[in-house]
């Protein structure tokens, strides 16, 4: 699978280094995984490719994380204070997962977080079927453009942001 990778705060860098085996692991499932043809079964998304291939290597999926609140909060992925979201929707849901992996960095939970979303690439490829929903969608572009901006100011944990095709 293609991918467009971000490191912010050497978020990638420091998972290669204090995760060696975990980095190999995801770069191998990034590499290996056939890209996504959008549409193509019906009630088949990106995220069931990605969940499978992460549940198949041990990750946890959807571990509670607990903040003294009255709502049920999650990762979508946890193993070895790595934790990963996979934000495919509206972009607004990166600044969920921006309060979670802050928040569990704070803590001590974390050493690091990975994003997982699309690129834009996905979107011309996908044509006329995505494009009336590409603007408000999460991708790597929309991303960069958050942690480039002002919000670099108040996200202090270090990610590997990844783009998939």
């Amino acid at each position: 699978m293609n991918y467009k990778e971000y490191s912010y705060r050497h978020g990638k860098e420091l998972f290669e280094v204090l995760h060696p085996d975990l980095y190999t692991e995801v770069c191998e499932l990034l590499e290996k995984t056939d890209r996504f043809t959008h549409g193509q079964k019906k009630n088949y998304t990106i995220k069931h490719v990605f969940n499978h291939q992460f549940i198949t290597r041990g990750w946890t999926p959807e571990l509670p994380v607990e903040f003294n609140t009255h709502k049920n909060d999650f990762v979508d992925f946890y193993k070895s204070n790595v934790a990963i979201e996979m934000e495919f929707s509206r972009f607004e849901m990166f600044f969920r997962d921006f309060f979670r992996f802050m928040l569990l960095y704070h803590n001590r939970q974390i050493d690091l977080g990975i994003i997982i979303t699309l690129n834009d690439d996905a979107f011309n490829q996908w044509g006329s079927t995505a494009k009336s929903y590409k603007s408000a969608r999460a991708s790597i572009e929309k991303l960069i453009d958050f942690l480039e901006g002002e919000y670099s100011s108040l996200i202090n944990v270090p990610l590997w942001c990844i783009g998939v095709e």
